[in-house]
């Protein structure tokens, strides 16, 4: 990511596209990034939330791996955000939504 808040917001908001274009699986590593820190107005330190944030954001959008500094945090988050989606499914399946 870049040290200017923008372009790498710019990026992460992008991942989708800049993995198709490029073919290849995605390596994202935001995690206590100073773009993170520019956006949000905290220091290095209390960076956690937006880590894990902008983490749970690459993974949707097409992160293959993700370089974090709170393995057991992400994979917390991870855990919850796929049970959830299964329960979305599972929902719009009951009320005849899926389409599928």
């Amino acid at each position: 990511m870049s040290p200017a808040p923008e372009t790498s917001l710019h990026v992460l908001s992008n991942l989708q596209k800049l993995k198709s274009a490029l073919g290849l699986p995605l390596l994202v590593s935001v995690s206590r990034k100073s773009f993170l820190g520019a956006t949000v107005g905290l220091p290095v330190k209390d960076l956690g939330p937006a880590s894990l944030a902008a983490e749970l954001h690459a993974i949707g959008n097409g992160a293959d791996y993700v370089r974090t500094h709170a393995h057991g945090d992400l994979r917390s988050a991870i855990t919850f955000s796929e049970t959830l989606a299964k329960f979305r499914s599972r929902d719009a399946r009951d009320r005849g939504l899926d389409h599928a």
